[in-house]
């Protein structure tokens, strides 16, 4: 093994935590969301509100012709790190007020 100065440890340690800590609020926007959103459920939504995220999903009311629907996607670091750009997680959504049924 060889052995590092430490000046250089705590360059890319510092440069480790800088990375980690700008990719936990890796969250989609809301026109992201809406964008998503329409594909998954066909049809245009007017409104997305309630928009809330704990460090690996995000939550949301979407408002539609058909109704509310809440919904949840994947989001945070491990969604931006994993997916480098390539992977665009698609939303779940049921009808508000309605147990959500996964699949």
């Amino acid at each position: 093994m060889i052995p590092m100065s430490f000046p250089f440890k705590s360059l890319v340690l510092l440069a480790g935590l800088a990375t980690l800590a700008g990719c936990q609020t890796a969250s989609p926007s809301a026109d992201t969301l809406k964008q998503r959103t329409e594909v998954t459920l066909g049809v245009p939504v007017s409104k997305v509100s309630n928009l809330r995220s704990d460090s690996n999903t995000t939550y949301f009311t979407a408002s539609t012709s058909k109704g509310q629907f809440d919904c949840q996607v994947p989001s945070g670091g491990l969604v931006a790190v994993a997916g480098m750009g390539i992977y665009t997680p698609s939303p779940t959504c049921w009808k508000e007020g309605q147990a959500p049924v996964f699949q």
